[in-house]
C-alpha cells in the first residue's frame, strides 16, 4: 500500500495527493506533526521503500504514471457482441 506521510499544511504534499487522485490511485495519508523527521516531509512509503526529497519523489511519480498507463493499456475495458442475440455487453 502506498502511504503519503505529510504535514497538514504542506502545499507540496497537496500537489502529490492531487497527482495520486488524477492517477486514480489507492493510497493512505498519515499526517505527522512535530515528529523527529518533520523537516524531511513529505515522503512516500511504497511497501518497504521510502521515497523523500523533491527530485526523488518526482522521478518516482513519473515512473508510477508510466507503469499505470502501460498496465491500464493492457487491461482496458472491453465489450463484445453476443453472436446469438446481438446484445452488446
Amino acid at each position: 500500500m502506498i502511504t503519503l506521510i505529510r504535514k497538514s499544511d504542506d502545499t507540496k504534499a497537496d500537489e502529490i495527493e492531487s497527482r495520486f487522485q488524477e492517477l486514480i490511485l489507492a493510497y493512505k495519508t498519515e499526517v505527522s506533526e512535530n515528529g523527529p523527521d518533520e523537516d524531511q516531509l513529505p515522503k512516500i512509503r511504497d511497501g518497504e521503500s521510502v521515497i523523500s526529497g523533491e527530485e526523488e519523489i518526482e522521478e518516482w511519480l513519473r515512473e508510477l504514471e508510466e507503469d499505470l498507463t502501460w498496465q491500464r493499456s493492457l487491461s482496458g475495458d472491453g465489450c463484445y457482441i453476443d453472436p446469438k442475440s446481438g446484445n452488446v455487453c
